[in-house]
């Protein structure tokens, strides 16, 4: 696992040992983050399900002004921490080790993001959890975007409550989604 493009480019992070958490392949991140490419300067990120952090470090190498990193699994907060410190990325940074839903909740009305990962575990049923929390407690900007990586062989939702799908790449077994609230022009 690697840090594909920006200040960063080429720098090894660490990863978790076991099958506890599942990076982001780096030609899904490569193909995720062309598309966002111009959403990610001073932009205000929130990386769900983040494991040891690899999108949102992607996005601090990238440009973007600061990420919320939330993981209940205090074994990859660990390596998350280790791979901020390594990058010199604590005050770019913040680590929240505790239950997604319970965090979106907490953020309601305190903060909304311009650009949100979520990479929930596959099979669980939770993207659309997911998305319904984020819609129900608006913490994404009008003009932001929910990356939302999934199972390809679990079709995500058109729509759900304000929040509209984009466009779904699919890599293998893994396919990335693409939502924003929903508005007339719906473009990536």
């Amino acid at each position: 696992m690697r840090i594909i493009a920006g200040c960063w480019k080429g720098r090894n992070l660490v990863s978790l040992k076991g099958s506890s958490t599942r990076p982001t392949y780096d030609r899904i991140k490569e193909a995720m983050f062309n598309i966002l490419q111009g959403y990610i300067p001073d932009s205000l990120v929130l990386d769900l399900f983040a494991g040891t952090g690899n999108l949102g470090l992607e996005a601090l190498s990238r440009g973007c002004k600061k990420v919320v990193f939330v993981e209940k699994n205090p074994r990859a907060v660990r390596v998350l921490n280790k791979n901020r410190s390594n990058l010199g990325c604590l005050n770019q940074s913040h680590v929240i080790c505790d239950d997604v839903f319970r965090v979106i909740r907490y953020l309601s009305g305190k903060e909304r993001f311009d650009l949100i990962f979520a990479d929930p575990p596959y099979d669980k049923g939770l993207e659309i959890l997911v998305l319904n929390a984020i819609a129900e407690n608006d913490i994404l900007q009008p003009q932001g975007i929910i990356v939302l990586e999934h199972s390809s062989k679990v079709d995500q939702p058109d729509e759900v409550e304000n929040i509209k799908k984009i466009q779904t790449r699919k890599y293998g077994s893994t396919s990335i989604s693409f939502f924003r609230k929903s508005r007339s022009d719906d473009n990536i």
